[in-house]
């Protein structure tokens, strides 16, 4: 009989022990700061072939206020081209450096540059817009030198959380214009490989054609 109460006694202990533990974890839970929602707002592909601040002045306001969020993403669909230079033979869709001031001015902060018209000045058009997109600090994905810079994420920090961006194009890729020697997307990094180096939020950005 002593035994029986004895092991009662335990089993009592043992169960406040354990509901004591869960309502501390539970308190410590509530009370643990949640991350702010991200916001994102997300822009189809921007033609721009001119700076439209000098261009078309009266629409920058228009624009700025309709591009809002902690994230404003967009396609660029066009090839950095410095003055003087010009495509050769075939299509051409190329804009200046300072379009992509106009960018940031309308409040983007995080570019694809993957598009079938990336590649429109080959490989100059691809280390221009590299170059100039990197001189303004501009957070980009989908080209590179290589297939390793093409294929890696971009990562925007913001003060609500970091944002990786992955991006590629297929169909009406120029001849030479692919960052991987066989058809196909790259190899892209995993969400969790993405998680692991800070992300706390990722997309995708895929331009079919």
């Amino acid at each position: 009989m002593t035994n029986i109460l004895e092991t009662g006694r335990l089993l009592m202990k043992a169960v406040c022990l354990a509901t004591l533990f869960a309502i501390v974890c539970a308190m410590g839970f509530a009370q643990r700061p949640q991350p702010a929602p991200i916001t994102i707002t997300l822009v189809g592909q921007s033609m721009i072939r001119s700076d439209i601040r000098a261009t078309a002045p009266a629409a920058v306001p228009v624009i700025q206020g309709l591009l809002k969020g902690d994230v404003v993403f967009t396609n660029l669909e066009a090839a950095v081209a410095e003055k003087g230079e010009t495509i050769r033979e075939g299509r051409g869709f190329l804009t200046p450096p300072e379009a992509l001031d106009a960018l940031t001015t309308f409040g983007f902060n995080l570019l694809s540059l993957s598009g079938n018209h990336a590649f429109d000045l080959k490989v100059t058009g691809i280390q221009n817009t590299l170059r100039e997109a990197g001189s303004r600090k501009i957070v980009h994905a989908g080209t590179g030198n290589n297939l390793a810079e093409a294929a890696a994420p971009g990562y925007l920090h913001t003060p609500k959380g970091t944002i990786a961006l992955i991006a590629s194009a297929s169909g009406l890729i120029t001849p030479g214009g692919s960052a991987t020697a066989a058809a196909g997307r790259p190899d892209w990094q995993t969400p969790v490989a993405l998680h692991r180096r800070g992300a706390h939020r990722f997309f995708s950005d895929e331009l079919w054609g």
